[in-house]
């Protein structure tokens, strides 16, 4: 028996936006209700960059990969690791705070999923506007100490805290395209990791392959240990 839960939001209307600036507009095209043969709907991203979706190289590189250019292989992830690092308020998380928790992951892990207890705060602005980012020394410091790192996620809005948006900059070239040719960590924001209960088996990430490729919604499914 496996134990799968979800690890994506449901995407609503009321989906939280980096910086409030974006939405997601659902509205009917046919409705049985209404007196159609068949329930359609429209759905309208104003951003691709909003609820649980990935970041790919092409989101700040002009001539970064595209999340449908990576090996289908790369989103199965069989080693992953999850740590909590608690914060109630838009600090940077720093290598620092890692190697408190670093011991709890996995040598090989692939994918590592940083728990912060955010998404309490999902229904509020706080949510966007004192948001926690990942301090950009951190890519370096995971490809050095944990190569087998493909991939991070987490459970806030984005890898740039709204109080450190210029620095957010650095920190998405460093995780997704580094200037010295390392290998790029792609990043899943606005994860829901509250329900992570027991060790995680594997993960399997599915992200949408659009034209365009520089990233958007994915389902993310994690088979839990019983």
């Amino acid at each position: 028996m496996r134990n799968l839960i979800s690890l994506s939001h449901i995407i609503s209307q009321s989906t939280p936006a980096y910086g409030n600036r974006d939405r997601i507009f659902i509205r009917d095209n046919s409705s049985i209700l209404k007196g159609d043969t068949a329930n359609s709907s429209c759905w309208v991203f104003s951003n691709n960059h909003i609820g649980t979706h990935i970041d790919s190289p092409r989101h700040f590189s002009a001539s970064g990969k595209k999340t449908q250019e990576f090996p289908l292989a790369d989103f199965f992830y069989d080693k992953v690791s999850i740590v909590d690092i608690s914060c109630a308020k838009g600090v940077l998380i720093s290598t620092d705070d890692f190697k408190s928790v670093e011991t709890q992951v996995d040598s090989n892990t692939e994918l590592l999923l940083i728990r912060t207890g955010y998404e309490q705060y999902r229904g509020d602005d706080k949510y966007w506007n004192d948001s926690p980012g990942l301090n950009a020394e951190l890519a370096d410091y995971f490809r050095s100490n944990f190569p087998s790192i493909r991939c991070v996620g987490f459970d806030f809005i984005s890898l740039t805290s709204w109080n450190f948006r210029p620095h957010g900059r650095i920190s998405h070239i460093a995780f997704l395209c580094p200037e010295d040719g390392g290998k790029p960590i792609l990043v899943i924001e606005d994860m829901t990791l509250r329900h992570v209960s027991s060790s995680i088996r594997s993960v399997i990430v599915a992200p949408m392959f659009v034209e365009d490729g520089n990233g958007g919604a994915v389902t993310v499914i994690a088979d839990l240990d019983n």
